[in-house]
């Protein structure tokens, strides 16, 4: 087994396994406002701090 092969593999260990639905959050988001937001802010919306990107956010009921 070669180096890249191996270093796959251990990737693949440390890899935690997929979310299921049930443990997303029930929030819906408004992305086209987020970006909107963060365009006029001339920002990326990933840099954007957790206030601002909650604005956009609304719980589902």
């Amino acid at each position: 087994m070669n180096g890249q092969m191996r270093k796959y593999k251990e990737s693949l260990e440390k890899t935690p396994g997929p979310v299921m639905p049930s443990q997303l959050p029930k929030v819906k988001l408004d992305m086209r406002g987020l970006v909107r937001y963060a365009r006029e802010k001339g920002v990326e919306p990933i840099l954007l701090t957790e206030e601002e990107k909650s604005r956009f956010m609304t719980p589902m009921v």
